[in-house]
């Protein structure tokens, strides 16, 4: 296999997805356990279609110690010079994959065409650690940290920063289900670094509301969990726009409630839905919106770096 993997993904790829999204039978309580996120479904056809253009590349991640897919989804036809980056952080035993499956192409083509603020969203192979060092040697938020923007800065997808950003370095950051948690995580850290992002989003994020649960997770101990965890450090996030997304028969909906209890967000929405690729379908759009609106807004990060 060459060290570099680029293709178009087509909506031919996605043949017998439709019974995945289907989860019947899902309580509302976190002692069943939360699946995988489920695929979208695919587009209906359309006369234009508008799907966004994904590529894949395999990148070595030495904090993770392996190599990992780099996945970018990007408007068809966009200037990548100064296109704003959002990172996609996919959910517990998903892969960077998620992000340019059929249904994700076809929502995201379709919001910018109607005239949603471009930006590429960017996803990478981020293991099973809910975003945080856990197991030795693999450490999935410092690969988001310190390799992630060279190689953006490689692909030509280097946001132009505003002062004291990092070139190459994210401005937005979206999650689904662990994903959703991780963004959280690392919001927090671009913002413990003096450089944060410009938004972070979440779509049924994974987050608990007692150690009982929680220690079912890829945690260390109940330390590792409360230090990660956002129902305990949301103040840290104070300033940043935040939007959330969850269904109200997911298992996280609970804890998403107080999340957004404590934390009110720009956006808080709970709707009808449970944890699969049918609600994600649903509030897709708004999330691409909530991001758009604030891609290229640079006030956010000014105001998150101070002085001195």
């Amino acid at each position: 296999m060459p060290s570099r993997r680029q293709f178009l993904l087509g909506a031919a790829g996605a043949a017998g997805v439709a019974g995945a999204v289907g989860l019947g039978g899902l309580l509302v309580n976190q002692d069943s356990p939360a699946p995988p996120p489920q695929r979208i479904p695919d587009p209906p056809r359309r006369p234009t279609p508008t799907d966004a253009v994904a590529t894949v590349d395999w990148v070595f991640s030495p904090a993770r110690g392996r190599k990992v897919r780099l996945v970018t989804v990007l408007p068809p036809g966009a200037d990548t010079v100064g296109l704003p980056i959002c990172v996609g952080l996919h959910g517990l035993r998903g892969n960077a994959l998620w992000w340019s499956e059929p249904g994700n192409r076809g929502l995201l083509g379709d919001a910018w065409a109607r005239g949603v603020p471009t930006f590429g969203l960017v996803g990478v192979d981020g293991g099973d650690n809910y975003w945080h060092p856990y197991i030795d040697d693999d450490d999935p938020l410092r690969m988001l940290l310190e390799e992630l923007p060279g190689w953006l800065r490689q692909r030509g997808l280097a946001t132009r920063p505003a002062p004291g950003d990092l070139p190459g370095e994210p401005a937005l950051v979206t999650g689904i289900s662990m994903g959703g948690a991780g963004a959280f995580i690392y919001a927090r850290e671009r913002i413990r670094l003096r450089r944060p992002v410009r938004a972070v989003s979440a779509v049924s994020p994974g987050l608990f509301t007692d150690w009982r649960v929680a220690s079912r997770r890829p945690f260390a101990g109940r330390g590792d969990w409360e230090a990660h965890d956002p129902l305990r450090f949301f103040p840290e996030l104070a300033g940043v726009p935040t939007g959330v997304w969850c269904g109200d028969r997911d298992p996280f909906v609970n804890a998403t409630r107080r999340y957004i209890a404590l934390a009110r967000p720009e956006v808080g929405t709970v709707s009808p839905g449970r944890h699969d690729g049918v609600y994600y379908a649903s509030v897709l759009p708004d999330m691409t919106t909530f991001l758009g609106r604030h891609a290229r807004d640079r006030a956010a990060g000014a105001a998150g770096r101070g002085v001195g």
